[in-house]
């Protein structure tokens, strides 16, 4: 019998471990940088608060436990929101959490039942400059990683309700469910459904043409003042804001719609690829934190590690460190010296723990790590390391110090 991880989830092997671990410390560098916090929260929390305003699809999602009473979160916003509305934090409160949420679906390429996500939101801002914020932080992060030409799709939840409720009124919120579909089934299906809802067939056609149909930012915003000037107002100030922060790629995409119905403002995705999907995306949620206690401004952007990291795929995560390989036995002390040098200038340092020699260390090392310090007689006798490149070969003869420096570079 082959002992398998459950399905949609996962075992992570060393070198991809090591891969994910460097993605998600650039994605943190970045986030800090822009003045962001962390904080964290159970995985577990109360089905009474998650299934507040999460919409049904997600509600048949959750992973139950306790008689029901309790599940794995689905997302890492609705967790906030408890803690937000009873804390009283400086505001704007700017948080950042890396961690996993849990969903029973299908699986899907770059998106499992357990998966990673790397949220940044900010508490008790009206203004749009936190949207641009939050995008041109996201859209910095995805670059750290060697990305470009993103594209950021923008909408505004307040358009795509009123689109819905001019087509069936009183229907919204099953209108925002089908339309949030559309992607995954197609045009043909969604105008289906539709009519099964009780729209007119010729209705829902020219609804998903509205919604897709191309022009310019400018073309499209007259478009959105139509349904609602102040949502047309907000996404002309995110597009103006964004500019000064040097993002581009902005396109306003009425049929974006993302199914929590928590949003009630702009909603954003960004996009780098057609195969894989947006690799990230979130939007406003002013009305969250009120369910919960004290009520505030809210908007937030997640990226998805695993739809990254699937984008990344093929990339070979470098090798760091260095192995301290003893010629003798009896060096084996001086080699533990080197180490723990090295390991208080912040370098992973290893030695042989299974007493082997020269030759099989240096095997070993060239697995496992970047470089090799080689220690003998006359290495103890100077006071010094052989500090040999494993990716280039070259060695040569050098103190403590200068073998931190190298290994640094």
């Amino acid at each position: 019998m082959d002992y398998l991880p459950p399905k949609g989830m996962r075992d992570f092997l060393p070198d991809e471990m090591r891969q994910r671990e460097e993605v998600i410390e650039a994605i943190k560098e970045v986030y800090r940088s822009f003045g962001f916090v962390p904080m964290e929260t159970p995985a577990l929390e109360s089905v009474e608060v998650l299934e507040k305003k999460c919409g049904e699809e997600i509600r048949g999602q959750l992973f139950r436990i306790d008689d029901g009473r309790l599940a794995l979160r689905f997302d890492l916003t609705v967790p906030l929101s408890r803690v937000a509305s009873s804390n009283a934090f400086p505001k704007p409160f700017k948080r950042y959490c890396i961690a996993p949420v849990w969903r029973r679906e299908e699986p899907q390429k770059g998106r499992l039942r357990e998966f990673l996500q790397a949220d940044i939101d900010i508490i008790g801002c009206p203004t749009m400059r936190a949207e641009a914020e939050l995008i041109a932080c996201a859209t910095s992060a995805i670059e750290r990683l060697g990305f470009s030409g993103a594209t950021v799709r923008l909408n505004d939840r307040r358009i795509i309700s009123a689109v819905a409720s001019r087509l069936l009124p009183g229907k919204e919120s099953q209108v925002l469910r089908i339309l949030d579909k559309r992607e995954k089934i197609g045009n043909d299906a969604v105008v289906s459904m539709l009519a099964e809802l009780g729209a007119k067939k010729e209705d829902a056609q020219r609804l998903i043409l509205e919604l897709t149909g191309g022009g310019s930012n400018e073309e499209k915003l007259k478009i959105a003042a139509s349904y609602s000037k102040e949502a047309a107002e907000d996404l002309k100030k995110i597009i103006e804001l964004a500019r000064e922060y040097k993002v581009s790629g902005i396109v306003i995409d009425f049929s974006l719609v993302r199914g929590l119905d928590y949003y009630t403002g702009p909603i954003f995705e960004i996009r780098l690829s057609d195969e894989i999907g947006s690799v990230g995306g979130g939007g406003r949620y002013d009305g969250l934190l009120s369910l919960y206690g004290q009520g505030d401004f809210a908007v937030g952007i997640s990226l998805g590690i695993e739809r990254l990291m699937a984008l990344l795929k093929g990339r070979k995560a470098g090798k760091r460190g260095v192995f301290v390989a003893a010629v003798k036995d009896e060096l084996y002390p001086y080699a533990l010296e080197v180490a723990a040098f090295l390991r208080n200038r912040g370098i992973a340092a290893q030695t042989d723990l299974n007493m082997r020699n020269l030759k099989k260390q240096v095997e070993y090392a060239s697995l496992v790590c970047r470089w090799l310090a080689v220690v003998g007689e006359r290495e103890k006798k100077e006071g010094k390391i052989t500090l040999r490149d494993l990716e280039s070969g070259k060695e040569e003869l050098v103190s403590f110090e200068q073998a931190a420096v190298k290994i640094r570079q």
